[in-house]
């Protein structure tokens, strides 16, 4: 059993703490002389996240351990407004540095939940072949899906418009969430090659948002909540 939890541990807090290097690198020193953020409130909310992330799993686990489709759907949009209840704090509106924080708060929930989830897995799975794979695609989909709405949610604090932004981060929450469903319980719903297919699935649509906020908007967004903040900074990167 200890082997399997730190399995859980590995797995479900790895691919966050690659992605928070990926995401931020060009944001943070030694890549510019003044960062965009402040690394220990980035870490603060990132403590906050996994706190929060183990707290939702265990929520997912009274409602039956992704049992129906209806409780998933109603746990992202509890996701979605515990990133907005977190990020909607006096200190966080109306500033640049949210959106990172944001980011910071997604990937933490997504460790609190991925560890937990490939645990209880990887507990009742037998034989561990391609499961194994299948533990590190839930894991990994779910860091870029709960990073970039993260980072969606810290947008809209920034913006002063925090529900729209906060219903752009639940939407594709809720749809991954329903792809999720079908993932966990695997041979039940669908068979086996639902579950394989569910997997890549869940991956390719995290991967496809994380890339899209992340890559390509995220500068523009820093450079218009600077301008919004009356500020010009010409080290963003492209």
């Amino acid at each position: 059993m200890d082997w399997i939890f730190g399995l859980a541990m590995l797995l479900g807090i790895g691919p966050a703490l690659i992605l928070m290097y990926l995401g931020v690198r060009n944001y943070t020193y030694p890549r510019v002389e003044q960062p965009f953020f402040s690394d220990p409130t980035f870490f603060i909310l990132l403590v906050v996240g996994m706190i929060a992330g183990s707290i939702l799993f265990f929520a997912m686990i009274a409602m039956g351990f992704a049992s129906n489709v209806v409780y998933m759907v109603i746990l992202a949009a509890i996701e979605a407004m515990v990133l907005v209840v977190v990020m909607n704090l006096r200190r966080f509106r109306g500033k640049s540095d949210s959106v990172f924080y944001g980011y910071a708060l997604g990937l933490g929930i997504s460790c609190g939940l991925s560890t937990g989830i490939v645990f209880v897995t990887a507990s009742t799975v037998e034989t561990f072949d391609a499961s194994v794979v299948v533990l590190i695609l839930i894991s990994v989909s779910m860091s870029l899906m709960l990073g970039a709405c993260g980072t969606t949610v810290g947008e809209g604090i920034a913006r002063h418009r925090v529900m729209e932004f906060a219903l752009q981060a639940m939407i594709p929450l809720i749809i991954y969430n329903i792809i999720l469903t079908v993932l966990l319980q695997g041979g039940e719903m669908g068979g086996m090659v639902a579950y394989y297919v569910c997997a890549i699935v869940a991956l390719v649509f995290g991967a496809v948002l994380y890339y899209r906020t992340m890559m390509l908007r995220l500068p523009q967004i820093v450079k218009e909540v600077l301008k919004m903040e009356g500020k010009k900074r010409d080290d963003l990167p492209k």
